[in-house]
């Protein structure tokens, strides 16, 4: 079995909001596979972003052992892991950047590689389109992540620092 990066497509919605809303509660939120679908469909429909699945693909030299195929069928049924990525524009630059925002492997799927190769997809693809620049970030305490981002060519930002404010919405007053 090997693992292969796609673009998503709409008919990808069940697997990518599943992944999506797995994704989310490893950071922390309650599970809510319904809104996952819908933020996921409005980003896609849009075009707001850009999403890459990792999935199985059967590659079986035996078909005579029906073990062995029984159980590649039930992995192809889902996806290993997801990238999505918001595309936007560096003002100072004059040109297009994305924004790698969400990076996630199942937890039945980690350990193989699967994160390195979405990451490897993002950025062929970013050659491809002329992308002049891939901004990520992640949790200080994400070890692990941040030694994977480097050892793929990223660099921690040492020249500005970063700030959130959160908005709170009208409904929420």
């Amino acid at each position: 079995m090997e693992i292969g990066i796609r673009q998503a497509k709409l008919d990808d919605i069940s697997e990518v909001s599943r992944l999506f809303n797995d994704y989310r509660m490893f950071y922390g939120q309650d599970s809510d596979l319904e809104g996952a679908s819908r933020f996921i469909h409005e980003r896609m429909s849009n075009h707001d972003s850009i999403i890459f699945i990792a999935e199985w693909s059967k590659e079986i030299e035996e078909e005579s052992d029906a073990a062995m195929y029984e159980k590649c069928d039930e992995i192809q049924e889902r996806g290993a892991g997801l990238v999505q990525i918001y595309p936007s524009y560096s003002s100072v630059s004059m040109g297009p950047i994305w924004i790698l925002n969400d990076l996630y492997v199942d937890s039945k799927d980690r350990k193989q590689g699967i994160a390195r190769k979405l990451m490897q997809a993002v950025m062929k693809q970013a050659q491809k389109h002329k992308i002049i620049r891939i901004s990520l970030s992640t949790a200080i305490s994400n070890q692990k992540a941040q030694a994977l981002y480097e050892s793929e060519g990223y660099t921690r930002d040492q020249s500005f620092m970063y700030y959130e404010c959160s908005i709170q919405r009208e409904d929420e007053s």
